[in-house]
């Protein structure tokens, strides 16, 4: 039986290594944290579905575990790979000891980690209290439970900055993908919690292509505000926050008033990029993060693949997808190699 090694246990890695054991290949799903599911676990819904996304880890969890084929590896990390097609080692440290694996094929499914905005003094995160990040506000929806954290009550007005640690030549050039939906996803659960929250969404472009379109303008009808430009600073005035951006539609300069302020942060390749760039030979794009040789989720050694935001930043119906595309390769390419 041909062995797989799966580095990552969100969507993508869980969904390459259900596909794998259909093709009749053993994986070895590596993950670094005491439990399965990346950053779908800081997930309350998901666009455009609504779907809640602890459903959705329920179900990933369930069937991956029922897999006798799969040996997920949890607060598991790797300490050296080495080899190259079809006969690569692997050394991990799990429960405190060294296991060596022997595997054909490595995908790696190592996601990102979301921008740290704490350097955008500008916007005040980490000097007022009612500048929070989408993962804290996401943390809060969870729980039901919406509040300034100053004062622990209802907002009456947010303002959500979009392209935080993006599309920013002091930061990060590349666009993080899934901000512009994530920030409608949120405007529209507020509105239905609490439709009095008058909500502005600051925008340099608005990017909700096929389906997303249909929420952009939802989220318009239940009277969200969106204005175009992007913010200088957010200051504190008394007990109220202060945006102070361009509208570029108008050619005016804007002084908004909130309650809290989000910060729609995206993300950067995750730590583990240079680690496996270095014991690998993989080359990275200008971004940071691994580089897509031959599409859609090729790299540059054979037998050695990455599906979802390894290669740069995806949502989850784009991630799966890439999760199953590299497990149809790798069984392209060890069926070739005789490998089953």
């Amino acid at each position: 039986m041909g062995r797989v090694l799966v580095v990552g246990s969100g969507v993508a890695g869980i969904q390459a290594s259900l596909d794998l054991t259909h093709f009749g290949y053993h994986v070895f799903l590596v993950e670094r944290e005491p439990e399965l599911g990346g950053n779908l676990k800081n997930l309350s819904e998901l666009f455009p579905t609504d779907e809640n996304a602890s459903d959705l880890l329920s179900s990933l969890k369930s069937k991956i575990e029922g897999k006798k084929n799969v040996t997920a590896m949890k607060d598991s990390e790797i300490l050296d790979i080495t080899g190259e097609f079809p006969e690569f080692k692997v050394k991990v440290k799990s429960s405190n000891e060294e296991k060596s694996l022997g595997v054909n094929a490595v995908i790696l499914a190592t996601g990102f980690k979301p921008y740290d905005p704490t350097p955008l003094r500008q916007y005040g995160y980490g000097k007022y209290k009612d500048v929070i990040t989408s993962l804290e506000l996401e943390e809060m929806l969870k729980k039901g439970n919406l509040v300034r954290p100053s004062n622990l009550k209802t907002p009456n007005s947010i303002s959500i900055i979009q392209c935080v640690g993006s599309r920013d030549n002091n930061t990060n050039t590349y666009c993080s993908s899934f901000c512009c939906m994530y920030a409608i996803k949120f405007a529209q659960q507020i509105k239905k919690m609490h439709p009095e929250v008058m909500i502005t969404i600051l925008y340099m472009d608005i990017r909700t292509p096929y389906e997303g379109e249909f929420d952009y303008n939802n989220a318009r009808l239940l009277g969200v505000r969106f204005l175009r430009g992007k913010p200088a600073r957010v200051r504190k005035v008394k007990d109220t926050l202060v945006v102070q951006v361009e509208d570029t539609l108008e050619n005016d300069l804007v002084f908004l008033e909130s309650d809290m302020v989000m910060l729609s942060i995206g993300g950067v390749p995750d730590p583990s990029t240079a680690f496996f760039k270095d014991k690998l030979g993989l080359e990275l794009s200008d971004s940071g993060f691994f580089h897509v040789a031959e599409r859609p989720v090729g790299t540059n050694i054979k037998g050695v693949f990455v599906a979802g935001a390894a290669s740069g930043l995806k949502d989850i119906a784009y991630s799966m997808a890439q999760g199953s595309c590299a497990a149809a390769k790798v069984d392209i390419i060890l069926k070739s190699a005789g490998i089953t």
